[in-house]
C-alpha cells in the first residue's frame, strides 16, 4: 500500500472509530434523575450544544436613545419540570446592553452595585401559563454572584413578546 492511499484509509478509519465512540458515549449516558421528583429536560443532542443559547436581544435604555442591545440567553441543562404540579423551572441569563445598577443594602451598609450580568431562576405555572421569580442573581467577574435575592411569590402572566412570553413553552413543552 503506498503513502498515497494509506493515509486516507486512516483518516477515514479514525473518523469512524470517533463517531462510534460519540454514539455509544450518548447513549450510556442519561439524565440524572433529580432528587426532588423535577426531572431535567435535555434536547436530543444537548452534549453537542453551548450552556447558554441566544434567545432575545433587549433594549436597556429610554425610547429615543441610543444604546447597546442587551442579550438574554437560557441554560438548556436547567430546565426542570414537575408533572406532579405542573410546574416547569429554568434560568436565563441577561447581559445587559449598558450598566445597570442594583441596590444591596443591608441594615448596616449601604451599597450600589454596577453590573452588566445577571441571572434568573423561573417557575412556570405550565397549565396557566403564569410565572414567578424564584431567584435573581447578580454576577460579577468570572460569572461569581455578587448580590441575589428571592422576590414575592407572586404569579403573573408573561407579557406579550417579553423575555417570559419567550422562554415559557421552553421550559413547559420544550419548544
Amino acid at each position: 500500500m503506498t503513502d498515497m492511499t494509506a493515509k486516507p484509509l486512516f483518516a477515514a478509519a479514525a473518523l469512524l472509530a470517533l463517531a462510534a465512540c460519540g454514539q455509544q458515549q450518548q447513549a450510556a449516558t442519561g439524565a440524572p434523575a433529580a432528587q426532588d421528583g423535577n426531572s431535567p429536560v435535555q434536547l436530543s443532542n444537548s452534549r453537542s450544544l453551548p450552556d447558554w443559547l441566544l434567545i432575545a436581544r433587549q433594549r436597556d435604555c429610554d425610547p429615543g436613545e441610543s444604546c447597546e442591545r442587551g442579550q438574554v440567553y437560557y441554560n438548556q441543562r436547567t430546565v426542570t419540570r414537575n408533572a406532579a404540579d405542573g410546574t416547569a423551572d429554568i434560568w436565563i441569563q441577561v447581559r445587559h446592553g449598558s450598566a445597570q445598577l442594583y441596590q444591596a443594602d443591608t441594615e448596616t451598609l449601604e451599597r450600589t452595585i454596577r453590573y452588566d450580568t445577571e441571572r434568573l431562576h423561573y417557575r412556570f405555572n405550565c397549565q396557566a401559563e403564569q410565572f414567578v421569580v424564584v431567584e435573581r442573581q447578580i454576577m460579577g467577574s468570572n460569572e461569581t454572584v455578587v448580590a441575589r435575592d428571592e422576590p414575592a411569590q407572586v404569579y403573573r402572566a408573561p407579557v406579550r413578546g417579553s423575555v417570559t412570553g419567550i422562554i415559557l413553552p421552553i421550559a413547559c413543552r420544550g419548544g
